[in-house]
């Protein structure tokens, strides 16, 4: 009975370490000014497509002006939305509750041009999330041209003013 039992048990422990281990990544923000502060962490998401100057600092895109809605989003590893999604017509600003998306598990901030497909969407990573709620909690998104492997791609970039952070950068 007894060597049943250790069998057993150690068939059980195989079948454990056999399994793929699914790894949740979420964006952590419990160690953000705001969360620790007991503030609101939320992200003010300001459309800049419209304009031709004072947003592209620190990206690789050189921006331009093509005013455009754009569609602000969290998702998860999988690249599902998590939440509600913002829509920002050019000049507007909207502002995202990110701790809402942290309570959902989320990786990323992205956000694409609703009108205009063949606009790059940009992507901003966990690390920027959390320094922009270090910082004022603003971003610009603005319309660029870039060159990507002597291609010129016309994107999305975001420059925020709360943590310094910027992108893309290819």
């Amino acid at each position: 009975m007894l060597k049943t039992l250790t069998f057993a048990a150690g068939l059980a422990g195989l079948v454990l370490l056999a399994s793929p281990a699914t790894a949740i990544a979420q964006c952590d923000i419990s160690q953000t000014k705001c969360a620790l502060n007991g503030g609101k962490c939320n992200i003010k998401f300001k459309n800049k497509t419209g304009d031709t100057k004072g947003s592209d600092g620190g990206t690789e895109l050189d921006q331009t002006s093509s005013a455009q809605t754009i569609v602000v989003k969290a998702e998860n590893t999988d690249k599902d939305k998590v939440g509600n999604k913002l829509q920002i017509v050019a000049g507007a600003n909207k502002t995202m509750n990110i701790e809402k998306k942290a309570n959902k598990d989320f990786e990323t901030i992205v956000a694409a041009s609703q009108d205009i497909g063949m606009v790059r969407r940009l992507r901003m990573s966990c690390k920027d999330v959390q320094a922009v709620l270090n910082g004022n909690g603003t971003c610009k998104i603005f319309h660029g041209v870039g060159t990507e492997s002597s291609n010129i791609k016309f994107a999305l970039g975001y420059q925020c003013d709360g943590g310094n952070v910027s992108g893309p950068k290819y």
